[in-house]
Protein backbone atom coordinates (compact mmCIF):
# COMPACT_ATOMS: atom_id res chain seq x y z
CA UNK A 1 0.00 0.00 0.00
CA UNK A 2 2.74 2.34 1.04
CA UNK A 3 4.43 1.44 -2.50
CA UNK A 4 1.08 2.63 -4.49
CA UNK A 5 0.74 5.79 -2.59
CA UNK A 6 4.34 6.47 -3.41
CA UNK A 7 3.74 5.95 -6.94
CA UNK A 8 0.91 7.81 -7.11
CA UNK A 9 3.04 10.64 -5.28
CA UNK A 10 5.79 10.45 -8.00
CA UNK A 11 3.15 9.83 -10.79
CA UNK A 12 1.82 13.48 -9.55
CA UNK A 13 4.62 15.46 -8.96
CA UNK A 14 5.59 14.33 -12.61
CA UNK A 15 2.38 15.26 -14.03
CA UNK A 16 2.55 18.64 -12.31
CA UNK A 17 6.52 19.30 -13.58
CA UNK A 18 5.01 18.32 -17.10
CA UNK A 19 2.58 20.85 -16.93
CA UNK A 20 4.47 24.20 -15.33
CA UNK A 21 6.98 23.36 -17.87
CA UNK A 22 4.20 23.19 -21.09
CA UNK A 23 2.83 26.67 -19.10
CA UNK A 24 6.11 28.18 -18.61
CA UNK A 25 7.28 27.55 -22.27
CA UNK A 26 4.10 28.88 -23.18
CA UNK A 27 4.76 32.15 -21.46
CA UNK A 28 8.12 32.45 -23.00
CA UNK A 29 6.51 31.77 -26.58
CA UNK A 30 3.87 34.61 -26.23
CA UNK A 31 6.52 37.02 -24.34
CA UNK A 32 9.06 36.90 -27.71
CA UNK A 33 5.79 36.91 -29.89
CA UNK A 34 5.14 40.37 -28.13
CA UNK A 35 8.38 41.55 -28.36
CA UNK A 36 8.41 41.07 -32.14
CA UNK A 37 5.48 42.26 -32.80
CA UNK A 38 6.69 46.10 -30.84
CA UNK A 39 9.56 45.92 -32.26
CA UNK A 40 7.98 45.70 -35.88
CA UNK A 41 5.61 48.08 -35.10
CA UNK A 42 8.42 50.74 -33.63
CA UNK A 43 9.99 50.47 -37.11
CA UNK A 44 6.79 50.74 -38.86
CA UNK A 45 6.73 47.50 -41.10
CA UNK A 46 3.49 46.81 -39.40
CA UNK A 47 1.19 49.25 -40.95
CA UNK A 48 -2.04 50.80 -38.44
CA UNK A 49 -5.27 48.99 -39.21
CA UNK A 50 -7.13 51.59 -41.52
CA UNK A 51 -10.96 50.94 -40.26
CA UNK A 52 -13.94 52.97 -39.49
CA UNK A 53 -12.94 54.01 -35.63
CA UNK A 54 -9.93 55.57 -37.23
CA UNK A 55 -12.54 57.56 -39.16
CA UNK A 56 -14.86 58.08 -36.42
CA UNK A 57 -11.86 60.03 -34.49
CA UNK A 58 -11.21 62.43 -37.11
CA UNK A 59 -14.99 63.34 -38.20
CA UNK A 60 -17.72 64.52 -36.32
CA UNK A 61 -21.39 64.08 -37.43
CA UNK A 62 -24.24 66.60 -38.08
CA UNK A 63 -27.10 65.26 -37.16
CA UNK A 64 -30.78 66.54 -37.98
CA UNK A 65 -33.96 65.51 -36.03
CA UNK A 66 -37.38 65.79 -36.77
CA UNK A 67 -37.72 68.54 -33.29
CA UNK A 68 -41.41 67.14 -32.84
CA UNK A 69 -40.93 63.29 -33.21
CA UNK A 70 -37.38 63.32 -32.29
CA UNK A 71 -36.23 61.32 -34.71
CA UNK A 72 -33.27 61.74 -37.05
CA UNK A 73 -33.66 62.64 -40.45
CA UNK A 74 -30.20 63.09 -41.64
CA UNK A 75 -26.41 62.16 -40.81
CA UNK A 76 -23.61 64.19 -42.58
CA UNK A 77 -19.82 63.62 -41.43
CA UNK A 78 -17.76 66.30 -40.76
CA UNK A 79 -13.97 66.93 -40.02
CA UNK A 80 -13.23 67.66 -36.26
CA UNK A 81 -12.44 71.15 -37.01
CA UNK A 82 -14.60 71.47 -39.61
CA UNK A 83 -17.41 74.67 -40.03
CA UNK A 84 -21.13 74.42 -41.48
CA UNK A 85 -23.29 77.39 -42.42
CA UNK A 86 -27.19 77.45 -42.58
CA UNK A 87 -27.84 80.00 -45.63
CA UNK A 88 -31.74 81.57 -45.17
CA UNK A 89 -34.15 83.70 -46.66
CA UNK A 90 -34.88 86.06 -43.53
CA UNK A 91 -38.58 85.82 -42.71
CA UNK A 92 -39.00 89.87 -41.86
CA UNK A 93 -36.62 91.58 -43.54
CA UNK A 94 -36.38 89.22 -47.14
CA UNK A 95 -32.84 89.12 -47.33
CA UNK A 96 -30.25 86.10 -47.34
CA UNK A 97 -28.83 85.69 -44.12
CA UNK A 98 -25.61 82.73 -43.71
CA UNK A 99 -24.83 81.52 -40.29
CA UNK A 100 -21.63 79.82 -39.47
CA UNK A 101 -20.94 77.25 -36.91
CA UNK A 102 -17.98 75.61 -35.13
CA UNK A 103 -18.03 73.38 -32.39
CA UNK A 104 -15.92 72.16 -29.77
CA UNK A 105 -14.29 69.05 -28.50
CA UNK A 106 -17.65 68.27 -25.82
CA UNK A 107 -19.90 69.05 -29.44
CA UNK A 108 -21.40 72.41 -28.38
CA UNK A 109 -22.31 74.12 -31.36
CA UNK A 110 -20.72 78.10 -31.62
CA UNK A 111 -22.35 80.47 -34.09
CA UNK A 112 -18.73 82.57 -35.15
CA UNK A 113 -19.74 84.34 -38.49
CA UNK A 114 -22.80 85.89 -39.75
CA UNK A 115 -23.81 86.85 -43.33
CA UNK A 116 -26.78 89.22 -44.08
CA UNK A 117 -27.58 92.07 -46.60
CA UNK A 118 -30.00 94.67 -44.48
CA UNK A 119 -30.70 95.89 -41.54
CA UNK A 120 -34.08 95.29 -39.47
CA UNK A 121 -35.47 93.21 -37.07
CA UNK A 122 -34.45 89.30 -36.37
CA UNK A 123 -30.40 90.79 -37.45
CA UNK A 124 -27.60 92.46 -35.28
CA UNK A 125 -27.72 96.01 -34.99
CA UNK A 126 -25.59 96.25 -32.31
CA UNK A 127 -21.83 94.64 -31.81
CA UNK A 128 -21.07 92.61 -28.91
CA UNK A 129 -17.58 91.96 -26.78
CA UNK A 130 -15.31 91.66 -29.24
CA UNK A 131 -17.31 91.40 -32.54
CA UNK A 132 -16.25 92.82 -35.65
CA UNK A 133 -18.07 94.28 -38.63
CA UNK A 134 -16.78 94.26 -42.36
CA UNK A 135 -18.35 94.43 -45.39
CA UNK A 136 -18.06 92.24 -48.62
CA UNK A 137 -17.63 93.47 -52.26
CA UNK A 138 -21.13 91.86 -53.03
CA UNK A 139 -22.43 94.81 -50.51
CA UNK A 140 -23.27 92.44 -47.25
CA UNK A 141 -22.63 92.94 -43.48
CA UNK A 142 -20.15 90.28 -42.21
CA UNK A 143 -20.58 90.03 -38.13
CA UNK A 144 -17.93 87.90 -37.23
CA UNK A 145 -15.61 86.82 -33.72
CA UNK A 146 -18.79 86.44 -32.71
CA UNK A 147 -18.16 83.25 -30.46
CA UNK A 148 -21.68 82.62 -28.63
CA UNK A 149 -22.32 79.20 -27.87
CA UNK A 150 -25.93 77.57 -28.69
CA UNK A 151 -27.67 75.76 -26.38
CA UNK A 152 -29.99 73.81 -29.36
CA UNK A 153 -29.63 74.99 -32.48
CA UNK A 154 -33.17 75.40 -33.81
CA UNK A 155 -34.76 75.96 -36.78
CA UNK A 156 -38.06 76.27 -39.11
CA UNK A 157 -37.81 75.16 -42.43
CA UNK A 158 -40.91 77.15 -43.64
CA UNK A 159 -42.60 76.75 -47.22
CA UNK A 160 -41.92 80.06 -48.23
CA UNK A 161 -37.96 79.97 -48.52
CA UNK A 162 -35.48 77.14 -48.55
CA UNK A 163 -32.66 76.54 -45.94
CA UNK A 164 -29.47 75.08 -47.48
CA UNK A 165 -26.93 73.39 -45.58
CA UNK A 166 -23.06 73.84 -46.34
CA UNK A 167 -19.97 71.88 -44.39
CA UNK A 168 -16.65 73.36 -44.81
CA UNK A 169 -18.12 75.76 -47.61
CA UNK A 170 -18.92 73.15 -50.00
CA UNK A 171 -22.41 72.43 -52.21
CA UNK A 172 -25.38 73.92 -50.39
CA UNK A 173 -27.66 71.16 -49.88
CA UNK A 174 -31.18 72.07 -49.86
CA UNK A 175 -33.01 71.35 -46.46
CA UNK A 176 -36.56 70.89 -47.91
CA UNK A 177 -35.02 68.11 -49.92
CA UNK A 178 -34.09 66.87 -46.85
CA UNK A 179 -36.45 67.50 -43.91
CA UNK A 180 -39.39 68.65 -46.21
CA UNK A 181 -41.24 72.05 -45.70
CA UNK A 182 -42.70 73.68 -42.60
CA UNK A 183 -40.76 71.35 -40.23
CA UNK A 184 -39.19 72.57 -36.67
CA UNK A 185 -35.54 70.79 -36.51
CA UNK A 186 -32.47 70.25 -34.37
CA UNK A 187 -29.41 70.25 -35.31
CA UNK A 188 -26.73 69.31 -33.18
CA UNK A 189 -22.82 67.36 -33.56
CA UNK A 190 -21.80 63.90 -31.85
Amino acid sequence: MLKNTIRRKVSINSTSTKLIKNIVGAIVIITMALLILVSCNKMNYIEAPTNSKKKDIENKKIIIYNYKLGNIIKEYSIPIDGYFSIKFIHSVNKSPVTDYYKFNKDNEIYVYKTIYYNYGAGVETELENNEVLSYGNDGSMIISNINKKIGTLTYYISDLYDHTLSINGNEEISLWDVCGKNILINIIIK
